[in-house]
């Protein structure tokens, strides 16, 4: 018996890296897990037997963490690549890939790619409202940035994500040296497209592993709790104990905190109207 984890899927078969040895093999599963529908996701640790040279899955080892689009486990991070530039990709869309993550509770890391040809008073207002995050500023044509970005993956397993054009395949062309395909940004839509098809696990130089997707555009947040929202904004759910009420919403309450700091700045006002239109969506459910 050997145990390794599964890298990506070929036809019918998956692929999965030995733990001990520097090799791939193509396993099958075992009929027991096609008759109760259970099938591996990129990212599983597995337990496997091999026969030649084919292999055959005999058990998926317990997950950690589960990130839904695309179907990956054992995330450790999810790097979210943006850009205030080409495209310009607002704080709104910017806030609700954050917090759908943040629903898987997988590490979130900011990247904001293209920062040669963005103006340094976007730089900093970004840093201003993003201050609670792990963040890297970065540019793939100067390399600004991309040994940091490195250090932030090294012994984990990690996630690109982000809106189509933003340059998530070029970030990993130049820290894995790759060819991966790479899309020109539309400039009627101002978007990319995007040119990832399938999640695949790809080795880092030292330790650790990150995977190409085709991003986190659609996140929906209408199955959880109205008061669960402040716990995907971490500046929201620092200051919520100083409300007047234990279950404040910070919407219409009297004597809410976090309203004074918004009102303040201390809470950035972009920040704060994601929040409300998020806790609206689940008030519909609710």
């Amino acid at each position: 018996m050997r145990t390794g984890i599964v890298i990506k899927f070929h036809s019918n078969f998956v692929v999965v890296k030995d733990d001990e040895e520097d090799l791939s093999t193509l396993c099958t599963l075992r009929g027991r897990f096609k008759l109760s529908k259970i099938k591996p996701m990129v990212g599983d640790r597995v337990e496997y037997i091999t026969s030649q040279d084919r292999g055959r899955i005999e058990s998926i080892m317990p997950r950690t963490s589960v990130i839904q689009k695309p179907r990956v486990s054992n995330v450790d991070n999810v790097v979210v690549v943006v850009s205030r530039s080409k495209p310009y990709v607002q704080y709104s869309m910017i806030d609700r890939i954050v917090a759908g993550i943040s629903l898987s509770k997988v590490n979130v890391v900011l990247a904001l790619n293209k920062t040669d040809i963005t103006e340094q008073e976007e730089i900093e207002d970004f840093k201003r409202v993003y201050a609670p995050y792990r963040m890297v500023l970065m540019s793939t044509i100067t390399r600004k940035g991309l040994d940091l970005l490195e250090k932030e993956l090294e012994g984990h397993i990690s996630v690109f994500a982000g809106p189509s054009g933003v340059g998530k395949s070029s970030l990993l062309n130049s820290i894995l040296s790759l060819e991966l395909k790479t899309g020109r940004v539309s400039n009627a839509t101002n978007m990319g497209r995007h040119t990832t098809t399938s999640a695949s696990l790809l080795g880092l130089k030292g330790e650790g592993f990150v995977v190409d997707t085709p991003g986190y555009i659609t996140v929906e947040f209408g199955e959880i709790a109205p008061l669960q929202v402040q716990e995907l904004f971490p500046e929201i759910k620092a200051a919520s104990p100083m409300c007047l009420f234990d279950d404040c919403l910070h919407n219409e309450e009297p004597e809410c905190y976090v309203k004074e700091l918004v009102k303040s700045g201390g809470i950035p006002q972009s920040r704060y109207e994601s929040y409300l239109n998020i806790l609206k969506e689940t008030k519909k459910e609710w």
